[in-house]
């Protein structure tokens, strides 16, 4: 466990224990209709003695849940007890994770050529899978966890035999589907695209090659299509399994073009590939058929050097660099030529979310990256068809991702709320804010009882 003195080190310094479950003191007033929870994945402790982590993505999974009930919130967070979890709190660095080599040994070696020492560790996203309540991470199968309790289930078992990964954290809705892909590795990689009804085998709807594949966070949807993109940041397969080296380092930047591949989700017709300049991106935003193009919004870079800027040592210390960091839109043409690309907002921004209602959002929600000692220090609302946008900002306040909730039979995107979770670094506490997506304002806050991790992702889940 670090000493954490400036507020960078105190984003990223360790949770120690499960929190909760405790009820939380409402400032301001709740919408009477917000009832559901909250549930956030993400990580928080980053050290257990002799086993440190290196990189933000390699912290233990905790689930966090706050539950909005009739008058009332309550917070719970717990890690999750998963193998990776037990070894690193027993002092053994025994799983290969994103940044973080295991333990060299001639055992291990062997255990890296099978896959069996890749971490089960999954730290990064929350979805549901039928009536499974999952987290996901991209190295590795999906965590069944109770969505009530946060406790800890099984892994998820396909029914097929695709294998686990490597993959995304962020599976894309296509219609009552959900849509993914898993890479193969060898000598003549291949990308297996699938959609997941959320019960039974997934159904393989395009199979890409690629002699070097490219690591791809996060995949787009819109009505008609699948969009994988395949950035200059490549590694070579034979080298990832007789290396031994940690998941990310063996990606390099090439610098040559971008692929993005357009995959039809009927399958009926085999996949288009178009071109773009070089550049990077962790998050799709949105997705949408327009005439013969696709409309690909996305956060972008102009080189993967963020993945870098993200090792726990350079993050504490700094702001990272991100060159070309911004909102953008490309227009992919369905006939395989050149995409071309739109600047939607220079602001710097990550963690993007929308409407998911919505088949063209306007808005986009998005923490905005800061500066010098803040890593996040605004939540954004920008219209994209203005290319204005709004801010919600207080002194010393670092938001996570937020997340925007409809309010029920309505049709509006701002018609509901904007949730996030949000640091002091001044106080040394956490809050669950609740902005109102009409005005932009905080309406509502309620301050946790223990400092928590910003986390990576999450879901609203309704009951009503």
């Amino acid at each position: 466990m670090i000493a954490a003195h400036t507020p960078r080190e105190l984003i990223f310094s360790d949770v120690a224990n499960d929190i909760g479950p405790a009820a939380l003191t409402v400032e301001g007033t709740l919408p009477g209709w917000l009832r559901g929870a909250f549930v956030r994945n993400g990580s928080a402790r980053y050290g257990f003695g002799p086993v440190q982590f290196r990189h933000w993505f390699d912290g233990m999974a905790f689930l966090q849940r706050f539950e909005f009930g009739e008058g009332n919130l309550e917070y719970t967070g717990r890690f999750l007890r998963t193998k990776s979890y037990q070894a690193a709190v027993e002092g053994r660095a025994e799983y290969q994770s994103f940044a973080t080599p295991a333990a060299r040994s001639f055992g291990s070696w062997l255990a890296g050529l099978t896959t069996k020492n890749i971490t089960d560790n999954t730290n990064v996203n929350v979805v549901r899978y039928g009536n499974a309540s999952v987290a996901l991470t991209e190295i590795g199968a999906p965590r069944c966890f109770d969505p009530q309790t946060l406790e800890t289930g099984d892994l998820l078992t396909f029914n097929d035999n695709l294998g686990i990964g490597p993959t995304t954290a962020h599976p894309v809705r296509a219609g009552k589907s959900w849509v993914n892909f898993t890479l193969k590795p060898g000598m003549r990689s291949e990308y297996a695209v699938w959609s997941f009804s959320g019960n039974g085998p997934r159904n393989v709807i395009a199979r890409i090659s690629s002699k070097r594949p490219a690591y791809v966070h996060s995949m787009g949807a819109s009505a008609k299509y699948a969009i994988l993109i395949e950035y200059p940041y490549r590694f070579d397969p034979l080298a990832m399994i007789l290396g031994g080296k940690p998941y990310i380092e063996n990606f390099h930047w090439g610098g040559d073009e971008t692929l993005i591949h357009l995959i039809d989700l009927s399958g009926s017709a085999p996949p288009v590939t178009c071109s773009a300049e070089p550049f990077f991106c962790f998050h799709h935003v949105h997705a949408f058929d327009d005439g013969d193009c696709v409309v690909i919004d996305l956060v972008g870079y102009d080189d993967a050097s963020i993945v870098s800027d993200l090792y726990l040592d350079r993050v504490r210390e700094r702001a990272p660099v991100a060159p070309g960091l911004s909102l953008r839109r490309y227009r992919a043409p369905c006939n395989g030529q050149d995409a071309t690309r739109e600047m939607l907002s220079s602001t710097r921004m990550e963690l993007p979310r929308v409407d998911f209602r919505a088949e063209r959002p306007r808005y986009v929600y998005a923490p905005r990256v800061g500066e010098g000692d803040a890593f996040t220090d605004a939540v954004l609302q920008i219209d994209t068809m203005s290319a204005s946008q709004r801010v919600w900002e207080r002194p010393d306040e670092s938001p996570g991702e937020a997340i925007f909730v409809p309010k029920p039979g309505g049709s509006s995107e701002t018609g509901g709320v904007v949730l996030f979770v949000a640091f002091n670094a001044k106080q040394n506490r956490s809050a669950l804010v609740v902005v109102d997506a009409t005005t932009f304002e905080e309406c509502a806050r309620a301050w946790a009882p223990a400092m928590l991790p910003l986390g990576f992702h999450g879901q609203f889940w309704p009951n009503y």
